[in-house]
């Protein structure tokens, strides 16, 4: 319990590192194409990963950050968030 706790607190402290920037206006496409498809592409991979394992994997933070990638990431959110409820909440008991 301990342990998770930590791994929980330092998870938050990361994130917290992590510096949230809008993008330059010259990389970003005025009708959020890029964004859109960033978003339908990770709400269906969190999804499958909620169906495949109800594990939440851990995203590198290696990667550009475009909108393609903001979309993907809030949607990846989004749909492992629903994949778990649909496929890994364990029953209610009573």
């Amino acid at each position: 319990m301990k342990a998770q706790r930590c791994g929980v607190a330092l998870l938050l402290a990361v994130s917290g590192l992590v510096p949230v920037t809008a993008a330059p206006a010259v990389a970003a496409p005025g009708d959020g194409r890029q964004f859109k498809q960033g978003y339908k592409d990770g709400f269906d991979s969190g999804l499958e990963a909620a169906r495949a394992d109800c594990a939440k994997p851990v995203r590198a933070q290696t990667f550009e950050v475009t909108d393609y990638v903001r979309g993907y990431t809030l949607g990846f959110d989004r749909g492992f968030d629903a994949g778990w409820l649909e496929y890994c909440k364990p029953a209610e008991e009573g």
